[in-house]
Formats: structure tokens, sequence, C-alpha cells
């Protein structure tokens, strides 16, 4: 009888869980569906299965939007910033698990800080800082500023799971001959690689998706991201909702990619987060 019960109460909660993973994923289903219908189909029924793959669609909106060079303007940053800005984030909060009392603490909270300051109230600074360092139409200055934003948390993230690793591993490659960088690099790094992947899939996902900041520092249209592309594209084609759409759903195919690929280690990396 309790078997039954229990059997019935996983039934429920696996048809809830299943029932929002539809509601959920419903979107992102709509998007890829009306990529491959023309306008008129979209305007007409847009919950309409398409009755063809219409997949002109993808090759004028890749014209259009000058596809390949936004996507290298867009792959260069997203993945110096994910580089940057995780190595940036573990080597601080490295720092930050090795001080002891209030200075740890003032450090800590100091990246707090600046993870809690919203990007608007610092927009119009941001804008003035890279015009007087000449940043202002150069992919290095996303690059920057975004690994600074990204940073803050990266070092909240790195610090929990930095303090939970014995420090016994470090003694003990300390008594092997090792200095402090390969204690960092060959010992303690490799342990964090749950946390690690979960940092670099969310990074990848701001900077890839960001738009605000690439519309403020970078008017050169060859310079422009995807994004920003994607947004002046929907303004040039006015109502030609089929070819904005398709342009999405290229701009989303990485994103799906990546987190597929490191839904395992994201997967892990929260879940000993949680336990920590």
């Amino acid at each position: 009888m309790k078997a039954s019960k229990e059997k019935t109460k996983y039934g429920v909660l696996g048809a809830v869980v299943l029932l929002l993973g539809i509601i959920f994923m419903l979107p992102v289903f709509l998007i890829i569906s009306n990529a491959f219908k023309p306008n008129k189909d979209i305007l007409t029924n847009f919950i309409a299965l398409p009755t063809s793959l219409y997949l002109d669609n993808f090759t004028e909106a890749m014209e259009i939007m000058n596809f390949w060079t936004v996507f290298r303007n867009t792959v260069l940053v997203t993945v110096s910033t994910v580089v940057i800005a995780t190595l940036f984030s573990f080597f601080c909060a490295y720092g930050i698990s090795h001080l002891k009392g209030k200075i740890s603490t003032f450090f800590y909270m100091l990246f707090v800080l600046g993870q809690i300051i919203p990007f608007h109230t610092v927009m119009i600074a941001i804008s003035v800082l890279a015009t007087n360092a000449h940043l202002n139409n150069t992919l290095i200055g996303l690059v920057i500023f975004n690994s600074g934003f990204f940073t803050a948390f990266g070092v909240m993230t790195f610090v929990g799971f930095l303090k939970g690793i014995p420090r016994e591993l470090e003694e003990a490659a300390t008594l092997d001959g090792c200095g402090i960088w390969r204690t960092m690099m060959q010992v303690v790094f490799p342990l964090l690689v749950p946390t690690t992947v979960t940092v670099g899939v969310l990074f990848f996902l701001w900077s890839w998706n960001d738009f605000l900041l690439p519309s403020i520092l970078n008017g050169d249209e060859s310079l422009r991201t995807i994004t920003v592309n994607l947004y002046m594209f929907k303004s040039s084609t006015s109502a030609q909702w089929n070819l904005f759409i398709a342009g999405l759903t290229l701009s989303m195919l990485p994103i799906v990619v990546i987190y597929i690929l490191a839904q395992r280690y994201i997967t892990s990396g929260l879940t000993s987060g949680a336990i920590k």
C-alpha cells in the first residue's frame, strides 16, 4: 500500500515536471517551427506547424545580417571573455580564500557589491571611460568590460568551493616541491572542473546574449555582434518576421549546443554547491 502511494506521488510529480518542461520549451519550439515558414504563413497562423521546410528564410537572413562577420565578432568576444573572466575569477577567489580574518571578508564583500550594482547605473560612466581609454569601436573593449562585470559573480562562486577544499592537499603539494602557481593550477584548479564549466557556460550565455554594452560601445557596422545586428536587421526588414525569426534561430543554436554539451558538468556543479 505504501509502495503504491509512493508510485502515485512520483507519477504525479513526473507529470507536473513534464508539463512544466513543455510549457518552458514551447516558445523555443514556436520560434524554430516558424523559422521554416513564409512570412504570410506566420502572420496567418503563428502556432501552426510548417507545411514545408522553407529554407530561403535562412539564406536571405544570413545575407542581410552579414551573418558570418557578426558571428566571428561574437565568437571572438565571447570566447575571450569566458577565458579571461573565468581565470581572473579563479585567481581572485584563490587569493581571497587564503586570506584570514577581516581582510578576506572585505575583499569578498567588495566583489559582492560589484555584483549588486546594476549595469544601468554605471552605463554613462562606462561610455565616458571607454571614450577616454580609446576602447570605443573595438572588440577588445567589449572583452575588457564584460570580463570586469562577470568576474564579480565568478569570484563569489569560486570562493565558496575553494573554502571546501582541504588545505592538506596544498600542504602535501608544497612538501613535494610545488610552488604556489603549480599548486594552484595543477592541484586545486582540476578539482573545480564542474564549477569552472558552470561559470564558463554562464559567462558564455551572458556575453553571447548581451545587447546593451555592444550597442553602446560599438557603432562600427563591421564590429557589431549578433544581438545588435539582429536588432538592426529587424528594424530594416520591418514586418518580415520570417527573416527575423530565422536570424534569431541561427543566433540561438550555439547557445543550445553549448548548454547540451556542458549539462552534465553544470548539474554536478550545482549539486555539489548545494551540498557544500
